[in-house]
């Protein structure tokens, strides 16, 4: 699994405790021991956002519908990035069958999307240092 994949979790903890189905968006290619950084996406309209890009502002990333894969509107929540190790993905994946490959984002939107967490104010400087080596 890549940087851009899309994944369909379909026993995702949110941070509150609930537990739910949830499309994520990978954001890095890790090395070594490296985690995953993933974020939430929604098909509910966040801040009454409707432009498509980058909402640096709101931490949001709005996709319009059948692009890269996404039938309707689709905002990413870059405001919440989760970490998953390589081997809790990996067992999601192929062992709990929790969590499946749904498509790709293109290189372009996931080059976005990133530049939008860049801007975001919402980034640790841990996930920056993942994302944005060097």
């Amino acid at each position: 699994m890549t940087r851009g994949t899309i994944l369909f979790h379909d026993r995702f903890r949110f941070t509150d405790g609930e537990i739910g189905e949830k499309l994520l968006i990978i954001l890095n290619n890790p090395k070594d021991d490296q985690p995953y950084l993933i974020c939430k996406t929604t098909s509910h309209c966040k801040n009454f956002i409707t432009t498509e890009g980058c909402h640096s502002k709101k931490s949001i990333y709005h996709i319009k519908a059948n692009k890269d894969g996404f039938p309707c509107d689709t905002w990413v929540q870059l405001d919440e990035i989760f970490e998953f190790s390589k081997e809790e993905l990996l067992k999601a994946h192929f062992a709990d069958k929790t969590c499946t490959v749904k498509n790709c984002l293109s290189e372009a939107t996931i080059r976005a999307i990133l530049n939008c967490i860049w801007k975001s104010e919402d980034i640790s400087q841990f996930h920056a240092n993942l994302l944005f080596p060097n």
